[in-house]
């Protein structure tokens, strides 16, 4: 069987080192969203599930709505509340776990909603706040299953097809650095 036309070449350093540079921003941004966007979602999460539930009187609610420029719409809730914890008044202003506008299902509308009617009606709200340092609170402190299910899709796929690359191109200039007549 004849072998195709340049089957047979071996990498190149220059060719490894494009490779990288195409390569490394994949793997980056796979550990980036897992490193800064997942890991803290979830660590927040965790630790919040040991916090006591107080009334909270909504002084503000704004449900924001930001346009991409293809159309798309994303939505954000900022928040304004005051509680009160072993007799001393605090305010928040952490709606949920993450602050950034996303469009995966109707959390950020329902929640924004949610606190805009309380707001009008003056009914209290339920918040979440840490008995070790009364002055961090949150409304809803839910994982949200679509945003973690995302945030580690993209990790994985951004992560696993620049990180296979990478450590490719490491094991073949190991290999041409041990023994550059095999490699």
């Amino acid at each position: 069987m004849k072998r195709p036309a340049g089957a047979d070449k071996k990498p190149t350093l220059l060719g490894l080192l494009v490779l990288a540079v195409f390569a490394v921003p994949f793997a980056a941004a796979g550990l980036g969203i897992l490193l800064f966007m997942t890991a803290p979602m979830v660590y927040d999460w965790a630790r919040m599930q040991t916090w006591q539930s107080v009334s909270a009187q909504v002084e503000s609610a704004t449900l924001q709505s930001h346009t991409s420029s293809k159309g798309g719409t994303s939505y954000s809730v900022s928040t304004r509340y005051r509680y009160q914890m072993a007799g001393v008044e605090y305010t928040g202003n952490r709606a949920s776990i993450t602050s950034r506008a996303d469009n995966i299902g109707s959390f950020q509308e329902r929640l924004g909603h949610k606190l805009q009617g309380a707001q009008r009606t003056g009914q209290p709200v339920l918040v979440w706040v840490n008995p070790a340092q009364p002055d961090e609170s949150v409304v809803d402190r839910s994982l949200r299953p679509g945003l973690l299910a995302l945030q580690l899709g993209l990790a994985l796929v951004f992560g696993a097809f620049g990180g296979n690359i990478v450590f490719w191109m490491a094991r073949t200039l190991w290999r041409k650095l041990r023994d550059p007549a095999t490699a």
